[in-house]
């Protein structure tokens, strides 16, 4: 998979997939659950707003993944003081568990390992062997 496949449109609120297959997703505001709700620290001005944004997205039964137990992403945004600013960055926050939902690892190429790595872990083996050797306690004729 490339670096970036997945890309925000900050105007539109869009959020463009680019699938193994080809394919392309997009998310867009119609697609998520926006909900509004107000509370959290900042005094009695974030209580008495709703400024909080928080999205539900459902992932389509075509795009669920059966390694991965989620079928939803919920985001959630009430640090910023407007409701607009909150909604972007809730965005922003999807797109980011999106991306990491949609990620496949490249598979792993196998290496052999080089000769010469081989023979001097041997010789490594066989020193530590005679030292080892040397120390023990003789036996037999005194």
């Amino acid at each position: 998979m490339e670096k970036d496949f997945v890309q925000l449109d900050k105007d539109k609120l869009l959020i463009t997939v680019k699938l193994d297959d080809g394919g392309m997703l997009v998310i867009g505001k119609d697609d998520v659950d926006i909900s509004s709700f107000s509370g959290g620290p900042g005094g009695q001005n974030v209580n008495r707003n709703m400024v909080g944004v928080r999205l539900i997205y459902r992932i389509p039964e075509d795009y669920l993944s059966a390694a991965k137990k989620t079928r939803e992403l919920v985001t959630k945004s009430m640090s910023q003081r407007s409701h607009e600013q909150n909604m972007l960055q809730a965005f922003r926050q999807l797109a980011d568990k999106v991306r990491r939902y949609f990620y496949v690892q490249p598979e792993r190429k196998k290496t052999k390992t080089p000769k010469r790595a081989k023979e001097k872990r041997l010789s490594n083996k066989k020193m530590q062997s005679q030292k080892k050797q040397s120390r023990k306690k003789v036996f037999g004729d005194l």
